[in-house]
């Protein structure tokens, strides 16, 4: 966890609250990133106000009077969507799904700040909204935000009143392309088909008590304020060296001009100071506002990068007078990593280096919403932190963000699991003029202002599709002005020398190409940039559906508008080997014409997407996982080919009808060159020849009863690894397996808890070809969400569900109040299974916490 050394000269070794990626409280409270409290006390005070609002999903008139009687409004807390009853309900359409509700809606919440705060400045940050909000304090309009992506604050220090109590009104809006107010111009993205609309206060909510010199926030549009931006520079990966420098945004709203210092600690992840950085005695005039910049070359340090993720906490302190007998007045912390990349373009020595070494990025394009089924985009972030670990362990190391920016909760889970991303701003699938370009270079400006200090954000996507070469350098300009420092390029999808792509000038202004299906690879753009594919292997299929052979299904069998047919075996097999061959067999320094420095399959999770399964499935089936996160076989064999060590996998199971002979699957890494298939410990294939380097097949094997076994040899014929499958017997009984955030179901009105639930054979194995109807009843202090099944209308908030190849997965909502909430499951002729989890206490005083949300 980083050498433990003793810090700067006249800095007393400490250790500092909620290291970097932990979550815990100090004297600060909540900060901006949720992810830690600054260890030096000040007079900031951050408030979660994520709990106790009143919603209603309608348009009311005057609800922003403190005199409104909301009280049979329904009490909810945030984050909060009103789609997430109606999402993965129904067919989806080359639009996405269309009968979700798109509306104006109102939130309210009541709070009394303590008089103590009298004076002080007073802010409101919202993590984000889909797609407008009009926020009023006491009835006062003090901001509208309308580019429905990125977080968004407001000044409420005029409108607040202190030791007495306040009324916060949000009317939230995500009707069907509504304009931007002053212009009258629909924003490109505002979309349901790449965009999936889940409307509310989806995100986390804050308010920051500060006093009246202190740090800005990163939050531009509205505030017209870019917060601190941390970098390194001048990196010696093997001296373990570099030179932090802190750059950051200090306002004096006081009457009269104040001297001020500014200092950083840079905190190692066990909590020990390894550096704190002084500048010198800056003096601001009233109202003035200036950037303050540090720099201190530092020794000893662990880089940020994809396998080793190390995150510092830079806390940042600001102290009125001089540095050594100065009074703290703000601190607040930065949860950041220090790393260095280079964007090369050649077929020899070209690609995306990090800290000087050569990495092939490999990984996923994910939807922004990142949606689960059941719960829509309203995503406690403890659950956005296991899409991290599934995708870490299938030994992915990129997320190619698509269309509109990844929330800061997806974010926070990139810097932590070390998965590098590419993040966009906003867009469709063309480029924009007049109005809507402008709003899409506001909308990156806010973007690269906020997610600046993430370590993980390599790539920032200026386009989903090309660009013009003067938009392009729009592009660039923007994040030289803004991103200058943070070893990061700017680029987009599918710009090409081909001039209907762009053309070379376009290429020239990028610092990095991006394709789609490999259709805009070009030599012109290989041998100048990195070439990232963005999305590949789109073929289609279900969770459900394991193959030909298997009952209830028996292969998958389709509608007329439908233009895949793909069954689960088909999309794991032959067709993920087929498509991620192309870009790996013709990876930089790979084999091949060496045209490529990563590729993103699309997509991760089933979504509420647009997709190509017209009036036959209730989501988009192209991930490597479901919508409520069950692995698919997709995501094994993804594993097994990324994977940097020897691994197989089977694809699919080994309980099949007598008599079945059917052609085994069996993905196996790069390492392996023979896989042998034994079958009851008898050999039944023997494969020396693997189709795209990574899948063998076994043509007509009889099943019989018992456990296959794959084994894989490398080139000197050495056994290197093995995997196996084993018949189960008929189902007899449920088995119900509780999850929570760790810590335990909070009852704070938002957090969830899932159950996944199975059919278990005598020996207690999942029956994997089981498919019939749970029924669920709940007891305690809880709302019933219920599951899905994508090829089920009507599936989601219903008191039963089917179980698909043997399990699915149930979700509940913590009420306020706190106690023992059972589960019980019943299906015809099975056992039932009961799962109890306790929801634990979560305080607020006055309409106010300093405690965080649930986060890992």
């Amino acid at each position: 966890m980083g050498q433990a050394i003793e810090p700067a000269s006249g800095v007393r070794r400490r250790t500092v609250l909620a290291a970097a990626g932990a979550l815990a409280l100090g004297a600060a409270g909540l900060t901006r990133a949720g992810e830690a409290a600054a260890a030096t006390a000040s007079s900031r005070v951050v408030y979660n106000l994520n709990p106790d609002w009143r919603f209603v999903k309608q348009d009311v008139a005057n609800a922003q009077a403190p005199s409104f009687d909301d009280s049979a409004w329904a009490a909810v807390s945030v984050p909060h969507t009103f789609n997430d009853v109606d999402s993965f309900d129904n067919y989806i359409t080359s639009s996405g799904e269309s009968a979700v509700a798109m509306q104006p809606v109102w939130y309210r919440k009541r709070f009394t700040l303590p008089a103590a705060h009298a004076g002080q400045k007073v802010l409101l940050e919202f993590e984000g909204v889909r797609q407008a909000a009009t926020v009023y304090v006491n009835g006062t309009q003090v901001g509208l935000y309308e580019y429905g992506v990125t977080p968004f604050g407001f000044d409420i220090t005029g409108q607040v009143l202190f030791g007495a109590e306040n009324v916060i009104a949000v009317k939230a809006d995500n009707t069907k392309w509504r304009p931007e107010q002053s212009t009258g111009t629909a924003f490109q993205w505002d979309t349901r088909d790449f965009n999936p609309t889940y409307g509310g206060l989806t995100r986390n909510v804050r308010m920051y008590v500060l006093p009246r010199t202190y740090f800005t926030l990163p939050l531009y549009t509205n505030l017209r304020t870019v917060g601190t931006y941390v970098y390194p520079s001048v990196v010696n990966v093997s001296g373990a060296t570099a030179t932090v420098n802190v750059e950051a945004q200090v306002r004096n709203e006081q009457s009269a001009a104040r001297t001020v210092t500014v200092s950083a600690n840079v905190v190692q992840a066990d909590g020990q100071v390894r550096a704190t950085i002084t500048g010198s005695p800056v003096t601001l005039a009233a109202g003035q506002t200036q950037i303050v910049k540090l720099s201190q070359r530092i020794s000893g340090l662990r880089f940020w990068e994809p396998g080793r993720p190390y995150l510092y906490t830079v806390e940042v302190v600001l102290s009125e007078g001089g540095p050594v007998d100065g009074t703290v007045v703000d601190a607040y912390p930065i949860v950041t990593g220090f790393r260095k990349a280079e964007f090369k373009g050649g077929t020899s020595g070209g690609g995306v280096y990090i800290n000087d070494k050569h990495v092939f990025l490999t990984g996923y394009a994910v939807r922004a919403t990142n949606e689960w089924a059941a719960i829509g985009g309203a995503v406690p972030e403890w659950m956005t932190h296991l899409d991290g670990e599934m995708i870490r362990d299938s030994n992915a190391n990129l997320i190619r963000w698509m269309h509109i920016a990844a929330t800061p909760a997806n974010i926070r889970m990139t810097d932590r699991y070390g998965i590098v991303s590419v993040q966009p701003a906003g867009d469709k699938e063309s480029d924009a003029t007049g109005r809507q370009w402008e709003q899409r270079v506001e909308l990156m400006r806010d973007v690269l202002i906020y997610f600046r200090n993430s370590p993980s954000i390599l790539f920032w996507e200026a386009g989903n599709n090309w660009i013009t070469a003067e938009h392009m350098r729009q592009m660039t300009d923007l994040r030289r002005t803004w991103d200058p420092n943070g070893g990061r390029a700017m680029g987009c999808r599918a710009i090409s020398d081909d001039s209907a792509y762009g053309g070379t000038a376009a290429v020239d202004a990028a610092e990095y190409v991006g394709t789609m299906l490999n259709r805009h690879y070009s030599a012109y753009a290989r041998d100048r940039k990195p070439i990232i594919e963005c999305e590949y292997t789109r073929d289609e299929a279900p969770r459900r559906v394991w193959d030909n052979y298997s009952p209830p299904d028996f292969g998958y069998v389709t509608g007329p508008d439908v233009t895949y047919h793909l069954t689960s075996e088909d999309f794991a097999g032959p067709h993920a080997a087929a498509t991620r061959y192309e870009f790996w067999g013709q990876r930089i320094q790979g084999p091949g014409d060496r045209r490529y420095s990563g590729a993103a399959a699309l997509i991760w999770a089933d979504s509420n997407q647009h997709g190509r399964q017209y009036n036959w499935e209730c989501a988009r089936l192209s991930g490597r996982v479901d919508a409520v996160r069950i692995p698919k076989e997709s995501l094994h064999t993804f594993r097994v080919m990324q994977s940097p060590t020897p691994d197989l996998h089977i694809i699919g199971h080994w309980t099949y009808p007598a008599g079945t002979a059917k052609t085994v699957y069996v993905m196996a890494s790069s390492h392996v060159r023979r896989v042998q298939l034994l079958a009851n410990g008898t050999q039944v294939g023997n494969d020396t020849s693997a189709t795209q380097d990574f899948l063998y097949s076994f043509a007509g094997v009889g099943w019989q009863s018992g456990t296959i076994t794959a084994v894989g040899y490398d080139a000197a014929g050495q056994e290197i690894v093995r995997a196996s499958k084993t018949t189960t017997g008929a189902a007899t009984a449920l088995r119900l397996t509780p999850h929570t955030a760790p810590g335990g179901l909070r009852a704070d009105g938002s957090d969830i808890a899932f159950f996944d639930v199975e059919a278990v054979d005598a020996q207690g194995r999942r029956m994997p070809t089981h498919q019939a109807r749970v029924d669920f009843t709940l007891s305690g202090p809880a709302a019933f969400l219920g599951g899905f099944n994508p090829g089920k209308p009507g599936s989601v908030h219903k008191p039963y569900l089917d179980t698909e190849a043997g399990v699915n997965r149930v979700f509940i909502r913590a009420s306020r109040t706190p106690g023992t909430i059972t589960l019980r499951a019943t299906a015809p002729g099975l056992t039932a299974a009961t799962a109890s989890v306790t929801s634990v206490s979560f305080a607020v005083t006055a309409g106010l916490t300093t405690q965080p949300p649930a986060t890992y």
